[in-house]
């Protein structure tokens, strides 16, 4: 194809049913016609097509296979237009970056989160929508090309996703066509609505003094790692009979076990990532069906706690770290891992996942998450990945008891 060749783009639209694409493809091919490019879209019964020709090899000319287009659409009660385009102007649009914004939400949410795609210069090529946990589930192509920060782009439709309650997944779309194999999730407050070391000082006595130290960490006057080493330490002298009742007693976020029984059943490797500690995260590992668990090692002596940690200490760095060695360990190329959590100490984490989403956010992650979801919505982690409520349903008729 020459630089001057004139491309024939063929738009279609009328009635959708069976054999349509068969019949104008035949027509194309008895012409020797080459697709440049395709695009189909369906909106209930209706059709929108598009077909982009290279007519320079045709066996007759151009106006032939208009003419046989143009019949066979009449013939299956159909409108066809016809333009001509130089492949250098097909080049220019093609040059697209893309995206695929999806969200729950219904005339609100696609009027907030387009103004803002319109706003950053980002153009919707595509709108689909499917309806998942009773609730009306859009998902959107949108290209980036033209936008000129897709950064802030990002960030202002996640914070504007918090802002209406929406819960959103925003992802390049070669990410998004990666099927995704390998989840790892946080603990506290995600898989678990509590903080378990709140519900330790409280046992122990020591509830106001930790909860200081905590708030020290959160403005950045000490890091992750003195913090947990000065909690742990007033925590000298808890008994394991009191550990263990709390475990006993961890509450789930709503959702958490099917969410967890149906990615087993799809063949996901599950793993649970946390700066807590390994007596409870090991707990739920188990008591879940997670493949492996990564947690901060109390030491333990006489049946109670000396206040004392063993080994590294599971911080931020060593959270993305394990997603690395894991998905290494795995053969799972990072595209097709998803990292969920809540909290500052998830940033990297979420950051080094090819998918990253933030749970009930406390802070911002709007610059490393690539999507967001409410407290109680847990549920939505496996619609945001494809897995429809039929599938579901499936799984869980297929599991035993």
């Amino acid at each position: 194809m020459s630089e001057d060749t004139p491309l024939l783009m063929v738009s279609v639209s009328g009635r959708d049913k069976p054999g349509i694409t068969a019949a104008l493809t035949r027509v194309m091919l008895d012409h020797d016609v080459e697709i440049v490019d395709v695009e189909q879209a369906s909106l209930q019964d209706l059709l929108g097509l598009t077909f982009l020709l290279d007519t320079s090899g045709a066996a007759r000319s151009k106006d032939g296979v208009i003419k046989d287009l143009l019949f066979e659409g009449s013939r299956l009660g159909l409108t066809l237009h016809f333009r001509l385009f130089s492949e250098s102007e097909v080049r220019k649009a093609g040059q697209r970056r893309l995206y695929v914004l999806t969200f729950f939400g219904g005339t609100r949410a696609l009027a907030e989160l387009s103004q803002v795609l319109s706003d950053e210069g980002a153009n919707i090529e595509m709108i689909s929508s499917l309806t998942q946990h009773n609730a009306r589930c859009i998902e959107m192509m949108v290209n980036v090309a033209g936008a000129e920060n897709p950064g802030r782009l990002k960030r202002r439709v996640m914070s504007r996703g918090r802002e209406i309650n929406v819960d959103l997944a925003f992802q390049k779309i070669e990410s998004y066509r990666k099927s995704k194999r390998l989840i790892f999730f946080d603990m506290d407050s995600t898989l678990i609505d509590m903080e378990v070391i709140d519900e330790m000082a409280s046992r122990a006595g020591v509830f106001q003094e930790v909860a200081r130290i905590t708030e020290k960490a959160m403005r950045g006057e000490i890091d992750f790692e003195e913090a947990l080493t000065q909690r742990v330490a007033l925590l000298k002298g808890l008994s394991v009979a009191e550990m263990t009742d709390i475990r006993e007693h961890l509450v789930l976020s709503e959702g958490v076990e099917t969410v967890a029984a149906t990615l087993k059943a799809l063949g996901f490797k599950l793993g649970l990532v946390t700066g807590g500690f390994d007596f409870f995260a090991d707990h739920l590992k188990a008591r879940l069906g997670f493949d492996f668990a990564y947690a901060n090692r109390l030491e333990i002596k006489n049946d109670t706690l000396t206040g004392r940690l063993i080994g590294p200490i599971v911080d931020a760095a060593q959270k993305a770290r394990i997603v690395n060695q894991v998905s290494r360990e795995l053969n799972i190329m990072l595209d097709q891992t998803v990292a969920v959590g809540d909290g500052a100490n998830d940033a990297l984490m979420l950051g080094q996942a090819g998918l990253g989403l933030s749970y009930n956010a406390k802070t911002d992650l709007g610059r490393v998450a690539s999507s967001s979801i409410g407290r109680s919505r847990m549920m939505n982690v496996l619609y945001l990945l494809g897995i429809t409520e039929d599938d579901i349903r499936e799984i869980s008729t297929d599991r035993p008891g």
